[in-house]
């Protein structure tokens, strides 16, 4: 492989052959500007040794729009799940694309990137939120260094907000039952909904997707197979995002025998609406037996705290609410991380690193008193 060299003015240009096009035609590369023939070389030298090495590329013309387009077509739709291909759509279009859409790919620097964080920062959007978007440029970029369009991935380079713990809002015991009794007494459509999310911590797809046939009355348990999920579509069952979030929870006799209640009304409904009924096994549906959609649970459960008069916290609290209680009663915390379906123990440790100082300060009574009493016993023999 040779390069051509040739004066024009004052500065050296070279030409190079980079191989052919789809069309077996020649390609050319030709680069100009050098204040000495020795410059020029060096230069073409380089790029002869970027060539050999597999690492030179013709630099792309599209911009980060016209890429995440692309990206989105042909990588992320046929990889990821429905709902978090709906969310990546979302936050490209909405954030992503807005700013930072119509700066050429290869021109992208981590300086526009992390502009970018610090303005969404500014706008009041949390840290956990301008690092998803974060995940989106890593990962779309990381692709982009893979098909060759660009060298680096710039996103690898730019520092994203860290994020502060902040400790999760829960009920106390006494709330929680407050709140189960008022809906039980006053409002009990989706009793059964609240009932499993203090007393198992499940997730509300979890909740919204579980079958009866998932459920082991006899044996006291239920396994987490499929979660509802809310797409631009529509409502689709897909199985659970992780291995670990596909488990088995273990039920009390009192959950057991208010769910046995529960199906018995339910088969007595279904018999009424006859072929009326469109029985998917759920356990929460609606009257017509179809699945119920996250936000009509979620106006009801803001609706039934005010009436309850309890503290307002999120659906999703009430999983922390599960987690919160079982450890302040001294369970060990891998059991409570097999409930709540995490991959690792140190992630609920993470989590509920609030309840651990409380739960260390028993400790050490505990400790202290065996100590004391063993220290006791000792003197008297």
């Amino acid at each position: 492989m040779k390069g051509y060299f040739r004066k024009r003015g004052k500065t050296w240009s070279f030409t190079l052959d980079i191989g052919k096009d789809a069309q077996s035609k020649r390609k050319q590369k030709t680069k100009g500007g050098f204040k000495t023939k020795k410059d020029a070389e060096r230069a073409c030298n380089e790029l002869i040794n970027q060539i050999n090495r597999g690492e030179y590329f013709e630099p792309t013309q599209a911009t980060l729009k016209e890429f995440l387009h692309e990206w989105l077509e042909s990588s992320a739709k046929p990889s990821l799940r429905p709902g978090t291909l709906d969310t990546h759509q979302i936050v490209i279009g909405k954030h992503i694309i807005p700013e930072l859409g119509n700066i050429k790919l290869t021109n992208l620097t981590p300086v526009h990137i992390q502009k970018f964080y610090s303005n969404k920062l500014a706008a009041d959007l949390s840290a956990e939120y301008v690092r998803y978007m974060h995940s989106i440029l890593r990962n779309s970029l990381g692709q982009a260094v893979k098909w060759q369009m660009i060298s680096k991935n710039p996103a690898e380079l730019v520092t994203p907000p860290k994020i502060t713990g902040k400790e999760k809002t829960t009920w106390t015991i006494e709330e929680a039952n407050q709140f189960l009794r008022y809906v039980a007494e006053n409002d009990e459509r989706f009793f059964i909904s609240y009932l499993l999310a203090i007393h198992t911590g499940m997730r509300q797809g979890e909740i919204l997707g579980l079958r009866w046939k998932d459920c082991d009355l006899d044996n006291n348990r239920l396994s987490v197979i499929q979660t509802l999920c809310r797409t631009s579509k529509g409502l689709i069952f897909q199985e659970p995002k992780t291995k670990g979030s596909k488990r088995v929870i273990a039920l009390t006799d009192e959950i057991v025998a208010t769910l046995k209640k529960y199906k018995a009304t339910q088969n007595r409904h279904k018999l009424l609406l006859g072929t009326a009924y469109e029985d998917h096994d759920l356990l929460v549906c609606t009257l017509e037996g179809k699945p119920i959609h996250p936000r009509n649970l979620q106006r009801h459960f803001h609706r039934m705290i005010q009436q309850a008069e309890v503290p307002k916290i999120r659906f999703h609290d009430l999983r922390h609410t599960h987690a919160s209680i079982m450890l302040q009663l001294g369970e060990h915390p891998k059991i409570v991380s097999e409930r709540l379906g995490h991959s690792r123990t140190s992630i609920t440790l993470d989590i509920y690193s609030h309840v651990i100082p409380n739960l260390q300060a028993e400790a050490a009574k505990k400790f202290g008193d065996a100590m004391k009493g063993k220290d006791q016993r000792k003197s008297n023999e």
